[in-house]
C-alpha cells in the first residue's frame, strides 16, 4: 500500500515538549492522519495513550516530568505491538541500548524534517497493510480486519484480529497462554473460557484448522 493511503488510516501520537515544533507539525502534516494527537510531556502522552487508540506513537527522549524511554517502556508493558519511534539529538551508545531492551522500532536524529517522519512512519507500518495468505483458500486484510475467501469478505472483532495478529507474528511457534493474556487482555479479564470462546469465534469466520490447540499451552496458526 502507498505511504499516503497508509497515512490517512493511522492514529498517530507525538509527543514533544517544544511548542513551536509541536505547532509546525500539526500545520505540516496533521492532515496526513486519520488522526492526529500531540502531547506535551511523557505524563500527558501516556495519560493520552491509555485514552485513545492509537496505531503508532512517536516522542522526544529529552523531556520533563517522564523521559521518552520510560514512556515507551510504560507504552510497551501496556501494549507490546504498538510501534513506538524515538526522537533525539542524542546518538550514545547507552541510549541506543536502552532503546533497543525498551523495544524502540526506530531512533531517528533530531532534527528531522516532517517529509523523513512520514516516511519513517510509512515504514513502520508497511507490513501492517499487505495482504497476508493464510492458507485454506483464505486472506487475511490488515487494512480492514477482514478475512477473504472466495464468498466474500468476513469483518473480524477487535480481539479476534488481536489475536489473528498475534498468531501471524508467531507464525510456526506456540504462542502461550501469558502471551496472549498480555497482548489482548493487558487491563484483565481474561480467562481460559473467555479465550477458548475467541478461538471459536475466529475459527467460524475462517476454518477450524486455522488455529490449532496445544492444552494448557497454548495456540499455533497452522502451517
Amino acid at each position: 500500500m502507498e505511504c499516503k493511503k497508509i497515512l490517512a488510516q493511522t492514529k498517530l501520537l507525538y509527543i514533544e515538549d517544544e511548542p513551536a515544533i509541536r505547532e509546525l507539525l500539526q500545520e505540516t502534516i496533521a492532515e496526513e492522519f486519520a488522526r492526529f494527537d500531540t502531547a506535551a510531556d511523557g505524563v500527558e502522552g501516556l495519560r493520552k495513550f491509555l485514552e485513545g487508540d492509537y496505531d503508532v506513537v512517536v516522542t522526544d527522549i529529552e523531556m520533563p516530568k517522564m523521559n521518552g524511554l520510560d514512556l515507551a517502556q510504560q507504552i510497551k508493558s501496556k501494549s507490546k505491538e504498538t510501534p513506538v519511534l524515538i526522537l533525539s539529538a542524542y546518538t550514545e551508545k547507552e541510549r541506543l541500548f536502552r532503546a533497543i531492551d525498551v523495544g524502540i522500532v526506530k531512533y531517528l536524529v533530531k532534527p528531522i524534517t516532517p517529509e523523513k517522519l512520514l516516511a519513517a512512519v510509512c515504514e513502520t507500518l508497511a507490513d501492517r497493510y499487505s495482504l497476508v495468505e493464510l492458507g485454506f483458500g483464505l486472506v487475511y486484510d490488515p487494512a480492514t480486519k477482514d478475512i477473504v475467501s472466495a464468498n466474500g469478505r468476513t469483518k473480524l472483532t477487535k480481539k479476534e484480529y488481536q489475536l489473528l495478529e498475534l498468531l501471524l507474528r508467531n507464525r510456526g511457534r506456540i504462542v502461550t497462554l501469558e502471551q496472549i493474556e498480555q497482548a489482548i487482555w493487558p487491563e484483565g479479564g481474561f480467562s481460559e473460557d473467555a479465550l477458548r470462546a475467541l478461538v471459536k469465534r475466529l475459527r467460524n469466520k475462517s476454518t477450524k484448522e486455522l488455529v490449532e490447540n496445544y492444552p494448557g499451552i497454548g495456540y499455533r496458526l497452522a502451517t
